[in-house]
């Protein structure tokens, strides 16, 4: 009996301990105190619902919403929290308004919010009424807790009656906010593990070769372990199933395991090194059934394809590699991509880094792209970064995506173009690459475009 009061005692403290925990820590919010910068007054005469996109990053509690009110804005106000579907979760009445500021309307009972989910918090404005607005902002969110895009989290709908609002223009922002309890604080890098660099893959210090080979090179072997040699100038024809090459150097070189359209599964590459005078423009592994680890591909003009389904090729699997990937000495029609998948079969992605290079105006593609409408199928992507190309990142393919890392400013048009109606997780943010090559977060960065 001593022993069950102590377990009955142990287990009352421990949610004594969780309660205070909770209650201790200070909210948060998206957008801080401070006055937002360029906000000014629109005097809109039609009503509207103007909101925020924002997803947490750990777990807690939003206690209440808020919005900030410029000097001449007018009427009665209500502010909603929604899911990204629409769903309503919680509704408040704003009193007492101040002539401008922020304003604040506690939620009557607070609300539970999950981790990398989609929320919007918003607020209705009257007929007439005006509302705060900065056209063109670009900037994050002022906690680790609360992430919204550098653009376009400014969200409004002109619905007669109150809506989830979904439009965005000019990356307007509405300053609207949430008060949030946070479960803990995240750490800002903890959960971005370490990614490879050109230093830290590849061959290992003090290599060198044991031969030396190029022009066609076959490997009819079942199960052929090649170990420590150079391929200059080759096409290296993978003839049989389970074939290993482990610290090679390819310089102008490339494999191909699907000679007369028949795939030869089970191709591991490991421990190695491909690099280019840029004179081709090949792939440098392809098309697909074969594992990548522990390697460098550098200034090379395409990196590695996943394709081959139709020839019977299998899973392609890419682990802490890093691809480098620069402009061929003629540009011409150049349509380089770091990955690329052209019916492509399943395609995994772990830990690894693909960096996209411009030279006068000389652009590829994107660093990873797995297109929709090209018999690709699937992807399993856990821990990515991209840099460069017009896209950083495009995937028309289901699958999950999680710790994806899209350098700041490193793309054309937009960091992502993705499906986003068919990918079963997402988890993406905005970075930057400190002076070891490791991504730090500046950002979340939502779903958007077609994936095509």
């Amino acid at each position: 009996m001593a022993l069950a009061l102590i377990a009955a005692v142990a287990g009352v403290v421990g949610l004594t301990v969780l309660a205070t925990t909770r209650a201790a820590t200070a909210p948060t919010t998206i957008w801080g105190t401070e006055r937002p910068p360029g906000v000014e007054l629109h005097p809109d005469p039609q009503s509207a619902e103007l909101g925020t996109m924002f997803i947490p990053t750990v777990g807690g509690l939003a206690t209440g919403i808020r919005f900030y009110k410029a000097e001449g804005a007018t009427g009665k106000h209500t502010g909603t929290l929604w899911t990204e579907d629409g769903e309503k979760l919680a509704e408040a009445d704003f009193v007492s308004e101040t002539s401008s500021g922020w304003q604040t309307a506690a939620l009557a009972k607070p609300v539970e919010l999950e981790a990398d989910r989609t929320y919007v918090v918003s607020y209705r404005v009257p007929e007439g009424g005006g509302y705060g607005v900065t056209v063109d902002h670009s900037g994050g969110s002022h906690s680790d807790a609360l992430d919204v895009g550098l653009t376009d989290s400014g969200v409004f709908d002109y619905e007669s009656h109150s809506a989830v609002p979904r439009s965005t223009w000019r990356s307007s922002q509405y300053w609207v906010d949430v008060t949030f309890v946070a479960d803990a604080t995240p750490p800002p890098q903890a959960a971005l593990g370490v990614f490879p660099t050109r230093e830290t893959v590849g061959l290992p210090d003090g290599w060198a070769p044991e031969r030396e080979m190029t022009g066609e090179v076959w490997i009819r072997e079942a199960g052929a372990v090649i170990e420590d040699v150079r391929y200059t100038d080759a096409t290296i024809y993978v003839e049989a199933p389970n074939v290993t090459l482990r610290r090679i150097q390819a310089v102008d070189a490339r494999i191909v395991n699907d000679y007369d359209d028949v795939c030869k599964n089970g191709l591991l590459v490991e421990d190695s090194e491909f690099t280019s005078s840029g004179a081709n423009g090949f792939e440098v592994i392809g098309p697909g059934g074969y594992t990548v680890r522990n390697t460098a591909i550098d200034g090379v003009p395409e990196g590695l394809r996943a394709g081959g389904k139709g020839a019977g090729c299998e899973t392609v699997t890419v682990e802490f590699t890093f691809i480098r990937i620069t402009p061929p000495k003629v540009c011409g029609d150049w349509h380089g991509d770091g990955i690329q998948g052209y019916d492509g079969p399943h395609l995994i992605v772990r830990q690894s880094t693909i960096l996209m290079e411009e030279e006068d105006g000389c652009h590829g593609t994107a660093p990873f792209f797995y297109p929709s409408g090209q018999e690709n199928t699937s992807v399993d992507i856990d821990g990515l970064i991209v840099s460069g190309g017009g896209y950083s990142f495009r995937n028309g393919m289901p699958g999950s995506i999680r710790n994806l890392n899209v350098v700041d400013g490193g793309w054309g048009y937009a960091p992502v173009d993705v499906r986003c109606s068919v990918v079963q997780t997402w988890q993406a943010r905005v970075v930057t690459l400190d002076a070891a090559g490791q991504p730090v977060p500046v950002s979340r960065l939502r779903c958007s475009g077609d994936g095509g």
